[in-house]
């Protein structure tokens, strides 16, 4: 009789530890703090802070943070609108634990969080005017401004919130990081958020059993979650941040934005017996260094890699890149193809597959254009059309145990990529389709200039030893690209602006933004700028711009009439000003005062249409700060040295020799191929 009895039970016991958990990995029913009450020591965050080990931040001490946010608004003014649930708040921070904290306290309270994709002013004084306020940063350790962390931020906030739970509530809005320069709002509820963790669960475990396989049992504070991207939009939000906080796994305090920081906090966590799991993108994977088998960013330790997966989101990553980027990491790849509106589509790992398969819940039709259907859209029984082309894959034979597999596709790049200028349609995709086809193009982005009549740019890809290096080397080879067009496009449809260079600048999504833009076309419209073709950085201290030196350049005027060069002086306002952006334990030099040069040599000439670098480290030594800079071309070093600045402030403008009446703009006609 006790053996027939048992198994109903074990079957009620199991079906009560199911729900708890998933209650305890429940947006919508606050799982975090469950999680907090089963096992408030265990660890939720690992706190990074300059030239200090990583260290551990209880659950219970993240839950302090929240309730430290609580008292905060329990502390604004009764009338102000801000404390009421329901009210809007914009939300930026730095540090994904800062988000984090905030983000509990505002959903504790039936708040909306509105998550901008930047902090430019123009930008949050947009958003401010449809939102109830904008939280401060917090402290690196996620307290408010003027907390201390003591005990008195220990108390429970003055009012109980116990908001119903409603998956239709909305949690938050994001801002899309898009291309036309003008961010759309996406709302998001919580079952659009849960429907895509649950997703990510099912394919992707965060936890492993014995023998180091992905297992669906209970997540273990064993894997780590650390980021390489923002939190403030959507493949960050829910792989980096939603989906550790609501399954009790640690995440990194900040992202890790450079590969001397991902291999340090790698390497701390695997001493210390920890296996992580990293969100990425293309722009960071492309920034891995060449690595040979002993020194991989994560390498081997007892036959166990130190990465269980690596995830990748906002651009396809090319295959050449894929690969290397398992190489150097030892652990799959997995990129994921979606978008702010519709959340995840797809996904793939290229050492497998260079097709899609759709995500769980997700449908996909190809005619009469490609669209998606899911829990994951505003509106889950509505197809959404995507702005790109795809086509099926020839389906395969079901494998045993794998009857109903989602049918893959593959992605034709996108399709409104139609411009009209004067008066006639161009393909843009056409035009990079035929310049690809060249064999020294990598890759080719094509786009309208609407501040030059409408005229095509050109943004091409390259091997680094075939790019131009001087004006000669440059015309030759617009030309020939020219060429290689006329026979299949009208002149209007040729490119007239040109930038070359051996990758993509990319935002941390991977998208190629209307910042980017500007930026490598800046020079058109102020002609004391280089032409910046992109920049490297091994640190916060250290910055390597990559540069050419304009036919429009408005400092090449009188110096001199047989041979126009770059005078020294203005060598050095580019390294002042590149220096202006470093920061060394969080402090620069902008509000230093310029004390001397030192050691200034200049070697060579610099001479229009010259590509070169300039490279800047600052330093901080005994008589206080520095920045150290080398100017360098292939036909060698042009310009280096040393700028000095002095601990106290000073309000009086950089003096002499960095400041010159050759900073005063000037306008110079721009050649026909610029």
């Amino acid at each position: 009789m006790s053996d027939a009895r048992q198994p109903a039970s074990c079957t009620t016991a199991r079906s009560t530890e199911q729900d708890a958990t998933q209650r305890a990995t429940s947006l919508i029913h606050q799982g975090w703090r469950q999680l907090a009450r089963l096992a408030p020591a265990a660890p939720a965050c690992w706190l990074a802070s300059p030239g200090q080990p990583l260290r551990p931040l209880s659950r219970a001490e993240l839950m302090a943070r929240v309730d430290a946010w609580h008292q905060w608004l329990d502390n604004l003014p009764a009338a102000h609108a801000g404390r009421r649930p329901g009210a809007r708040w914009v939300l930026f921070q730095p540090t994904a634990l800062g988000a984090c904290v905030q983000l509990l306290a505002l959903w504790e309270r039936g708040m909306l969080a509105v998550l901008p994709g930047d902090d430019r002013p123009e930008t949050l004084a947009r958003l401010a005017e449809s939102s109830d306020g904008q939280l401060p940063e917090t402290s690196a350790a996620g307290w408010p401004p003027g907390q201390p962390g003591a005990a008195s931020s220990l108390a429970t906030p003055n009012t109980p919130f116990e908001i119903t739970p409603d998956g239709a509530r909305l949690a938050l809005e994001l801002c899309t990081s898009g291309s036309t320069g003008e961010p759309l709002r996406i709302a998001k509820r919580f079952d659009q958020l849960e429907a895509e963790l649950a997703v990510h669960r099912t394919l992707w475990p965060l936890a492993t059993d014995a023998s180091g396989t992905d297992s669906a049992s209970e997540p273990s504070t064993d894997i780590v979650s650390l980021s390489q991207v923002s939190h403030q939009h959507i493949y960050g939000l829910l792989v980096s941040l939603l989906r550790p906080l609501s399954e009790g796994v640690p995440f990194l305090s900040e992202a890790c934005h450079y590969p001397e920081q991902l291999a340090a906090a790698i390497a701390q966590l695997s001493g210390l017996g920890h296996r992580c799991q990293l969100v990425s993108s293309p722009a960071q994977l492309a920034r891995l260094p060449q690595v040979s088998d002993e020194s991989r960013v994560a390498g081997q330790a007892q036959d166990q890699t130190q990465l269980l997966r690596v995830f990748s989101s906002g651009a396809p990553l090319p295959a050449e890149a894929a690969r290397h980027a398992e190489n150097c990491l030892q652990a799959p790849v997995i990129e994921i193809y979606g978008s702010t509106e519709t959340g995840g589509i797809a996904h793939r790992r290229q050492h497998e597959t260079s097709d899609w398969t759709p995500l769980p819940e997700v449908e996909i039709r190809f005619s009469p254009a490609f669209a998606v259907r899911s829990p994951f859209l505003e509106q889950p029984d509505q197809w959404w059309q995507q702005a790109d082309n795809a086509a099926p894959v020839a389906a395969e034979p079901p494998s045993q145990g794998n009857q109903h597999a989602a049918p893959r596709f593959q992605l034709l790049g996108r399709s409104d990529r139609l411009v009209k200028l004067a008066g006639k349609r161009v393909s843009l995709s056409a035009v990079e389709r035929c310049l690809s086809a060249q064999a020294e193009v990598l890759e080719v982005r094509c786009l309208p200039m609407p501040t030059r009549d409408h005229r095509l740019g050109a943004v091409v890809v390259m091997e680094e030893s075939t790019l131009p290096q001087d004006h000669a080397s440059r015309r030759d080879l617009i030309a020939r690209l020219r060429r290689a067009l006329m026979p299949g496009f009208e002149r209007i449809a040729l490119p007239r602006y040109w930038r070359f260079i051996t990758r993509l600048p990319l935002n941390a999504q991977g998208k190629f933004t209307a910042d980017s833009v500007a930026r490598l076309f800046a020079d058109l419209d102020d002609h004391r700028l280089p032409r910046w073709l992109g920049e490297t950085s091994s640190g916060p201290q250290q910055l390597t711009l990559e540069a050419e030196v304009p036919d429009s350049l408005c400092y090449l005027e009188g110096h001199f009439a047989a041979q126009p060069l770059v005078p020294g002086v203005v060598m050095l306002k580019w390294a002042r000003d590149l220096g202006r952006r470093l920061r060394l334990a969080g402090v620069g030099v902008e509000e230093s005062r310029f004390q001397r040069l030192e050691r200034i040599k200049f070697s060579n000439l610099l001479l229009p249409g010259m590509r070169f670098t300039l490279a800047t480290t600052l330093v901080a030594d005994s008589h206080g700060l520095r920045v150290d800079f080398r100017l360098e071309s292939r036909a060698g070093l042009h310009a280096s040295g040393r700028l000095r600045y002095g601990a106290e402030t000073d309000d009086t403008p950089l003096s002499s020799p960095l400041s010159s009446p050759l900073s005063s703009p000037q306008t110079t006609p721009t050649p026909e191929a610029s």
